[in-house]
Protein backbone atom coordinates (compact mmCIF):
# COMPACT_ATOMS: atom_id res chain seq x y z
CA UNK A 1 0.00 0.00 0.00
CA UNK A 2 2.83 2.03 1.11
CA UNK A 3 4.62 1.69 -2.17
CA UNK A 4 1.47 1.96 -4.43
CA UNK A 5 1.01 5.55 -2.51
CA UNK A 6 4.42 6.75 -3.24
CA UNK A 7 4.12 5.73 -6.75
CA UNK A 8 1.30 7.57 -7.23
CA UNK A 9 2.43 10.90 -5.72
CA UNK A 10 5.67 10.63 -7.48
CA UNK A 11 3.82 10.36 -10.54
CA UNK A 12 1.78 13.36 -9.65
CA UNK A 13 4.82 15.05 -8.79
CA UNK A 14 5.88 14.33 -12.34
CA UNK A 15 2.84 15.39 -14.40
CA UNK A 16 2.39 18.66 -12.08
CA UNK A 17 6.29 19.53 -12.95
CA UNK A 18 5.78 18.77 -16.89
CA UNK A 19 2.94 21.55 -16.94
CA UNK A 20 4.90 23.62 -14.44
CA UNK A 21 7.47 23.28 -16.99
CA UNK A 22 5.87 23.58 -20.29
CA UNK A 23 3.25 27.01 -19.17
CA UNK A 24 6.04 28.78 -17.96
CA UNK A 25 9.17 27.65 -20.80
CA UNK A 26 7.45 28.56 -23.65
CA UNK A 27 10.44 30.57 -25.37
CA UNK A 28 13.54 27.43 -23.98
CA UNK A 29 14.41 25.00 -26.60
CA UNK A 30 12.48 22.13 -26.40
CA UNK A 31 15.93 20.13 -25.76
CA UNK A 32 16.23 22.08 -22.51
CA UNK A 33 12.71 21.76 -21.32
CA UNK A 34 13.07 17.86 -21.88
CA UNK A 35 15.77 17.95 -19.48
CA UNK A 36 14.49 20.21 -16.86
CA UNK A 37 11.03 17.53 -16.76
CA UNK A 38 13.11 14.97 -16.61
CA UNK A 39 15.51 15.89 -13.73
CA UNK A 40 12.42 16.55 -11.83
CA UNK A 41 11.00 13.19 -12.38
CA UNK A 42 14.21 12.01 -11.43
CA UNK A 43 13.69 14.46 -8.44
CA UNK A 44 10.52 13.42 -7.33
CA UNK A 45 11.19 9.47 -7.39
CA UNK A 46 14.09 10.22 -5.46
CA UNK A 47 12.85 11.98 -2.82
CA UNK A 48 9.54 9.89 -2.90
CA UNK A 49 10.75 6.59 -2.86
CA UNK A 50 13.28 7.13 0.09
CA UNK A 51 10.67 5.58 3.11
CA UNK A 52 10.11 2.35 1.04
CA UNK A 53 14.15 1.85 1.47
CA UNK A 54 14.07 2.65 5.02
CA UNK A 55 11.63 0.38 5.85
CA UNK A 56 12.62 -1.92 8.99
CA UNK A 57 13.77 -5.49 8.54
CA UNK A 58 11.18 -6.94 11.26
CA UNK A 59 8.54 -7.13 8.25
CA UNK A 60 7.08 -5.91 5.15
CA UNK A 61 7.91 -6.57 1.59
CA UNK A 62 11.72 -5.07 2.11
CA UNK A 63 12.65 -8.03 4.46
CA UNK A 64 11.31 -10.74 2.00
CA UNK A 65 14.34 -13.09 0.66
CA UNK A 66 14.28 -14.01 -2.72
CA UNK A 67 15.53 -17.61 -4.67
CA UNK A 68 18.60 -17.52 -6.47
CA UNK A 69 17.14 -17.47 -9.73
CA UNK A 70 20.67 -18.85 -11.39
CA UNK A 71 19.71 -22.35 -10.07
CA UNK A 72 16.37 -22.56 -11.08
CA UNK A 73 15.64 -23.63 -14.60
CA UNK A 74 12.97 -22.55 -17.27
CA UNK A 75 11.96 -23.13 -20.64
CA UNK A 76 14.41 -26.24 -21.65
CA UNK A 77 17.64 -25.00 -19.59
CA UNK A 78 17.57 -21.29 -19.46
CA UNK A 79 17.98 -20.18 -15.89
CA UNK A 80 15.70 -17.72 -14.09
CA UNK A 81 18.55 -15.27 -14.43
CA UNK A 82 19.20 -14.93 -18.10
CA UNK A 83 15.46 -15.18 -18.74
CA UNK A 84 14.97 -11.87 -16.57
CA UNK A 85 17.42 -10.62 -18.27
CA UNK A 86 16.23 -11.46 -21.82
CA UNK A 87 12.92 -9.72 -20.73
CA UNK A 88 14.90 -6.94 -19.70
CA UNK A 89 16.57 -6.53 -23.23
CA UNK A 90 12.79 -7.04 -24.98
CA UNK A 91 11.60 -3.66 -22.63
CA UNK A 92 14.31 -2.14 -24.03
CA UNK A 93 13.63 -2.82 -27.75
CA UNK A 94 10.22 -1.84 -26.96
CA UNK A 95 10.68 1.82 -25.22
CA UNK A 96 13.15 2.25 -28.54
CA UNK A 97 10.23 1.50 -30.56
CA UNK A 98 7.98 3.36 -29.11
CA UNK A 99 9.99 6.42 -28.88
CA UNK A 100 10.82 6.45 -32.50
CA UNK A 101 6.43 6.04 -33.19
CA UNK A 102 5.96 8.95 -31.33
CA UNK A 103 9.09 11.05 -32.75
CA UNK A 104 7.78 10.10 -36.31
CA UNK A 105 3.81 11.19 -34.91
CA UNK A 106 5.33 14.35 -33.77
CA UNK A 107 6.19 15.52 -37.35
CA UNK A 108 3.18 14.84 -38.96
CA UNK A 109 0.77 17.62 -39.63
CA UNK A 110 -2.44 17.85 -37.54
CA UNK A 111 -5.86 18.88 -38.73
CA UNK A 112 -7.11 22.30 -37.21
CA UNK A 113 -10.03 20.26 -35.48
CA UNK A 114 -7.91 17.63 -33.95
CA UNK A 115 -5.61 19.71 -32.44
CA UNK A 116 -8.86 21.77 -31.11
CA UNK A 117 -9.56 18.77 -29.49
CA UNK A 118 -6.41 17.50 -28.25
CA UNK A 119 -5.98 20.80 -26.66
CA UNK A 120 -9.13 20.70 -24.74
CA UNK A 121 -8.57 17.08 -23.71
CA UNK A 122 -5.08 18.54 -22.66
CA UNK A 123 -6.65 21.58 -20.57
CA UNK A 124 -8.76 18.81 -19.18
CA UNK A 125 -6.33 16.58 -17.68
CA UNK A 126 -4.55 19.84 -16.14
CA UNK A 127 -7.66 20.78 -14.34
CA UNK A 128 -8.20 17.26 -13.03
CA UNK A 129 -4.73 16.82 -12.16
CA UNK A 130 -4.82 20.05 -10.31
CA UNK A 131 -8.17 19.22 -8.55
CA UNK A 132 -6.80 15.87 -7.37
CA UNK A 133 -3.14 17.79 -6.32
CA UNK A 134 -5.68 19.88 -3.63
CA UNK A 135 -7.70 17.29 -2.46
CA UNK A 136 -4.50 15.46 -1.67
CA UNK A 137 -2.66 18.04 -0.26
CA UNK A 138 -5.96 17.89 2.52
CA UNK A 139 -5.82 15.09 2.90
Amino acid sequence: MELSLISFISLLFVCSAGLIFKNRLGSVSSHFRRGLIALAATFSVIAFAVPTFAQSHQGGEASLELPDLSKVTFLSGITGHNLLLIGIVVCLFGLGFGLAIYMNLQKLPVHRAMREISELIYETCKTYLITQGKFILIL
